[in-house]
């Protein structure tokens, strides 16, 4: 929902034609970016947000806003409560945190590496978190001007809740450079000129370069008794049955607690992309595709529905399930996540391994099952043609490959598909728990195609009940 938007009946029914602005190359620091009240009055000469103008923001003249100045003596007002929301709010448990001090980091990801060399960072994101903030919570590991600005949201607060004041957060660009935002808004006069000051009622796009170069992170899983992580069918009977409670269908949110013993959800909402950098680098994490359940994995009887959620971590006994609503990137239904042609014959065969666990390692932002080949070069700096893959007349594109990590107890092995005509398929020896076996992985399965691109069609399920001596 956003500012002036009409809802009748859950459905969207009009928007304001607000003004669509660009500002480019906006110089972000703490000399340009200044921290104001709603209801300032510039050296005298008149109210910023003049009341005949804006008269919406007087119940509320002491919250804060972000202050920029444009060129010719003009200015940007952003309310920090849009600048959290749109820097902060990918997901509903993210934001959550920043707004419940004091913020540890631990609360937010358990383990961060960064490869200095190319760029890559790996997170594992803590219980609760959204694979949807992952970004988010990488600038935040990366770059001290962002935990600075996600300490601030939390210790303003405390600061007015202190000294008995109304409590309105204080919010900070997460960066310093210099960028070019998109926002909706309305211009409004100051000082008897017009068109001097812009209200932002909702950032849409910032084009700032996030601190890495690819990202690749693991959601939590939770480890039961018998050591085995994230299995399902292996939990008690408890946590099966109480994951069998439907939702009601008319279910409402409560400005609540949820529930300690209730599964949590996660709901997405999809939405135009907010950062274009992103558009441009690998973001990715591991999905499983096919689990060997020995248990059969039957949930216990019918609950009744659940007929309210809420927001935030579980904190109560009533029947309110927890919720955290996600932010994705908004695409076309029928191009949500397809299996891309050149992998639908693996992933045929790869289902017919139903007595092995199997994860894809590679699931990305771009198509939900790729990423790009590593990009090698030679001595002199150029990168090897074979890499890419013609895409229309005098342009290309990087091939894509798809790894697997295929378990079988303690036997481990990761399969690698590139995008090729026949399929190049390489099995690897892996053990699947250093961090950093998947980039090796990716390495070496770049290396081998250069060295052997012109591979056989392989059965893959054959190749693999042979690695596994399983009878064919």
């Amino acid at each position: 929902m956003r500012i002036g938007d009409l809802w009748l009946n859950g459905q969207l029914k009009a928007q304001p034609g607000y003004e669509l602005e660009e500002f480019q190359d906006i110089d972000i620091d703490r000399d340009s970016a200044h921290l104001i009240k709603a209801g300032l009055n510039l050296d005298d000469k008149g109210f910023l947000l003049p009341m005949s103008e804006h008269p919406w923001h007087m119940n509320c003249t002491q919250s804060y806003c972000v202050m920029l100045n444009l060129p010719d003596n003009r200015r940007l007002i952003i309310p920090c409560m849009e600048l959290i929301r749109f820097y902060f709010g990918s997901s509903s448990n993210l934001i959550t945190a920043l707004f419940l001090p004091p913020l540890n980091r631990t609360s937010l990801y358990t383990r961060a590496a960064l490869n200095k060399i190319n760029g890559r960072l790996s997170l594992q994101l803590a219980e609760h978190i959204s694979g949807a903030s992952a970004a988010d919570i990488g600038r935040l590991h990366m770059d001290a001007t962002a935990w600075q600005a996600a300490l601030t949201i939390g210790t303003s607060m405390l600061a007015s809740s202190g000294m008995r004041q109304s409590i309105y957060p204080q919010g900070l660009f997460p960066f310093e450079g210099t960028t070019t935002l998109i926002a909706a808004g309305k211009w409004l006069s100051f000082a008897d000129k017009a068109r001097a000051t812009f209200i932002v009622y909702s950032l849409r796009s910032c084009s700032h370069a996030f601190p890495f170069k690819s990202l690749r992170y693991e959601k939590y899983r939770t480890t039961n008794s018998n050591g085995e992580i994230g299995r399902p069918g292996s939990g008690s009977t408890k946590e099966r049955s109480l994951k069998s409670a439907k939702e009601a269908q008319t279910q409402s949110l409560e400005e609540r607690d949820g529930s300690n013993s209730l599964a949590s959800k996660t709901k997405t909402i999809r939405m135009e992309p907010r950062f274009p950098d992103l558009t441009k680098k690998s973001i990715w994490k591991d999905k499983s595709l096919v689990n060997n359940d020995s248990t059969g994995n039957k949930y216990a009887g019918a609950a009744p529905p659940v007929q309210a959620a809420a927001v935030g971590q579980p904190g109560s006994e009533q029947r309110i399930r927890s919720v955290d609503f996600s932010v994705l990137i908004n695409r076309d239904p029928s191009q949500r996540w397809p299996v891309p042609n050149f992998l639908k014959p693996a992933i045929m065969q790869l289902s017919e391994l139903n007595q092995l666990n199997i994860e894809l390692l590679t699931e990305s932002e771009e198509d939900g099952w790729t990423v790009p080949i590593l990009m090698l070069s030679d001595e002199d700096g150029v990168i090897d043609p074979q890499l890419f893959i013609e895409n229309g007349t005098n342009t290309s594109r990087p091939r894509r490959v798809a790894v697997f990590a295929i378990k079988n107890q303690t036997e481990h092995i990761s399969l690698a598909i590139v995008e090729s005509i026949p399929l190049h398929t390489k099995l690897y020896a892996t053990n699947g728990q250093n961090t950093e076996e998947i980039f090796e992985t990716l390495s070496c399965v770049a290396n081998d195609y250069l060295a052997r691109p012109e591979l056989e069609e392989t059965n893959i399920a054959d190749l693999v009940n042979w690695v596994f001596d399983f009878e064919i």
